[in-house]
């Protein structure tokens, strides 16, 4: 039995990038690393504030604690003041981690639960709503401060994920056009099948067994269109059919021996002008 491929560690960058899409613009706008105020007053940390912009958000400021290892989360639910220093500026506030890593019954009676899993983030426990105290303005400086803040590590995911997304449909559109050519192709044979049926009916052989001669299979081909031969098919089941038909035939015999004796005669002339060259 084939042993089973390492896990991929999920990091913070991970979940940041997942979080920039749950919370996505134009309706949010996702801030990262921010303090509770702005330089020697900064004291304490958030990994993620979301903001909701428009009215049907109800304008909530979601605080977001980052988890990727058992043993951080574990310290993290030690030291619960870390958290209240920015919870008080927030309408709610989540746990986001690797899928599985915590428990809800493990959450503080107030937090939410986000999840990360192939890619993406889900909601597995609602924040309660919280009762959050008037912003300050220093607050405020740190969330303006981060706006456009880029972390290297994420802005390379996000190239990633474009690039995957980018692969993802040129393979589609190469499958499709592969698959519209052998549809196409097969049509194509299909139709040549049928031609070569008609053939060997018609000739006792199959086209495959044929041996051409291209020059006198193409001074054929004129002469009977020329003649008209290989419009007549058929004999009628009646007299005046028969009589018909061999009307036709009398008349392209006749096309075809005129036609004949012109290129026999346009023949002799080129050997006699040949030998008298001689």
């Amino acid at each position: 039995m084939d042993a089973l491929a390492p896990t991929k560690k999920i990091t913070s960058s991970d979940i940041r990038v997942a979080l920039m899409s749950y919370y996505a613009p134009p309706s949010h706008r996702v801030f990262f690393e921010v303090s509770n105020d702005t330089g020697a007053k900064a004291s304490r940390w958030i990994d993620a504030v979301a903001v909701g912009i428009w009215p049907s958000t109800g304008h909530e400021i979601v605080g977001i604690e980052i988890k990727v290892s058992r043993s951080d989360w574990q310290r993290e639910l030690k030291e619960p003041a870390k958290a209240q220093s920015l919870m008080k500026y927030c309408t709610r506030w989540f746990l986001a981690c690797p899928d599985g890593m915590v428990k809800p019954d493990e959450l503080p009676a107030t937090w939410g639960l986000l999840t990360y899993k192939d890619g993406a983030i889900r909601s597995k426990v609602q924040a309660k709503l919280l009762e959050p105290e008037p912003l300050t303005a220093g607050f405020m400086m740190a969330v303006l401060r981060n706006a456009n803040a880029v972390d290297m590590e994420m802005v390379h995911k996000l190239v990633q994920q474009s690039n995957a997304k980018l692969m993802a449909e040129n393979e589609a559109r190469i499958s499709r056009e592969v698959q519209n050519r052998a549809r196409d192709i097969d049509s194509r044979r299909k139709r040549i099948d049928e031609m070569a049926a008609k053939l060997e009916a018609v000739t006792g052989a199959h086209p495959s067994d044929w041996t051409f001669d291209d020059a006198a299979l193409g001074a054929a081909y004129r002469l009977l269109k020329a003649t008209g031969l290989h419009e007549i098919s058929g004999w009628g089941q009646t007299i005046p059919g028969i009589l018909s038909n061999l009307k036709a035939a009398e008349a392209s015999l006749t096309s075809f021996q005129e036609r004949f004796a012109e290129v026999a005669s346009v023949a002799t002339e080129k050997n006699i002008a040949g030998t008298t060259a001689a």
